[in-house]
């Protein structure tokens, strides 16, 4: 799906004390979540993250024969497609946060079609060549100002790891929205924080 390059000039991060945060994600819509203690909300990716998307690249198949350079490109590229990342840097669990318009005479998607590119989405987990036992639920959620959405959830093992998935995708005016969390487990504690975010997060247009 094609991506809007460039964002207003009002596309900023802006802290509220009590409220989280609000970070605008396309010319006219604004995303709410409040990140708690031990989770940074910021519109580059951690290094950190980089770093470990890198090395899930260089196991793909077509990464063998890049340059550690060339795969660090990759990652960076790959990760640029979000507007924003809520990461915990105790575990290593991260949200990316993605808002794609429509395409061109792209209609938008009713409630049947969320669903399906939800499931889509896990079918496409469960087709990556370092995961397997992957076990997943696709279920109706509730975003707060968003027309639909649906919970992908997600348990399954990445090179014999277990690991925990949360994906929500749904639509406002003009937007798909891909809320994509994945946790290694490291933590307890944070699956359950992530949760509760989700939980609460909300969109707005930009002005309201």
């Amino acid at each position: 799906m094609l991506r809007c390059l460039i964002l207003s000039a009002a596309a900023i991060l802006l802290a509220l004390p009590g409220h989280g945060a609000e970070i605008a994600v396309a010319e006219s819509w604004i995303l709410d979540i409040n990140p708690g203690a031990g989770w940074t909300l910021s519109r580059v990716a951690p290094e950190t993250l980089v770093e470990e998307t890198a090395r899930q690249i260089a196991h793909e198949p077509a990464a063998a024969n890049a340059t550690a350079e060339q795969v660090e490109s990759v990652a960076r590229r790959r990760l640029a497609a979000n507007e924003a990342f809520v990461y915990h840097a105790a575990s290593g669990a991260y949200l990316t946060i993605d808002f794609s318009p429509l395409e061109a005479g792209e209609a938008a998607p009713d409630s049947s079609t969320l669903r399906n590119s939800a499931r889509m989405a896990a079918e496409s987990l469960m087709g990556e060549g370092d995961v397997a036992a992957v076990v997943w639920d696709v279920t109706p959620c509730k975003v707060a100002g968003a027309r639909d959405a649906f919970l992908l959830a997600a348990d399954y093992r990445q090179h014999g790891h277990p690991m925990k998935f949360l994906g929500i995708i749904g639509y406002v005016e003009g937007y798909w929205f891909f809320l994509y969390y994945t946790d290694p487990g490291r933590d307890p504690a944070a699956f359950g924080e992530m949760q509760g975010m989700l939980e609460k997060v909300a969109v707005h247009r930009s002005g309201h």
